[in-house]
């Protein structure tokens, strides 16, 4: 297996001079209590975890520091909250960071990030539409996937779809 894209192209891998450590430390310094954890998972990465106050303070941190663009950024429902993660990269460093909050399911704002990363936009419009979660200071939150008119967030764990297919018995 090569690491290079193509023949010419830089190594897909980290470079030497970034230091995850390093980073993280400066981020703890910056964050104080909203860091609540830090860890790498053995893939270089850096994986961090804030409350959902410093969520946003973080972002701004990782863009300051760097990180120029959103891999991606998603949600789970564990039934009692959601989690909340970003993954983004910097492309000077190839450094990947991926940033984790934990939230309430029902009735917190989480800070958007649209305007840190263009992309994010989308993204937390795909989260508002599919898990209900909305994210104060959007530009533009509306449903991205389903019609306007659609009831409930079909990625909920709690979401019940009232339409009745009838399906063929094939067995």
């Amino acid at each position: 297996m090569t690491t290079e894209a193509r023949p010419g192209a830089a190594p897909l891998v980290p470079r030497s001079d970034f230091d995850a450590e390093r980073l993280a430390d400066a981020l703890a310094a910056e964050l104080g209590s909203d860091l609540l954890e830090r860890t790498a998972d053995g893939h270089g990465v850096l994986c961090l975890r804030t409350s959902l106050a410093g969520y946003r303070r973080a972002a701004e941190r990782l863009r300051q520091h760097g990180a120029d663009r959103l891999d991606f950024l998603t949600f789970v429902d564990w039934r009692d909250h959601f989690t909340l993660t970003l993954q983004v990269y910097a492309l000077g460093s190839r450094a990947v960071v991926r940033l984790k909050a934990d939230l309430p399911r029902d009735g917190v704002e989480v800070p958007t990030v649209s305007d840190l990363w263009f992309g994010a936009g989308w993204e937390e419009r795909e989260a508002y539409d599919l898990f209900g979660v909305r994210f104060a200071g959007h530009p533009d939150l509306r449903r991205i996937l389903l019609p306007e008119a659609w009831h409930g967030h079909p990625l909920r764990k709690d979401y019940v779809d009232d339409v009745d297919i009838s399906r063929p018995q094939y067995f």
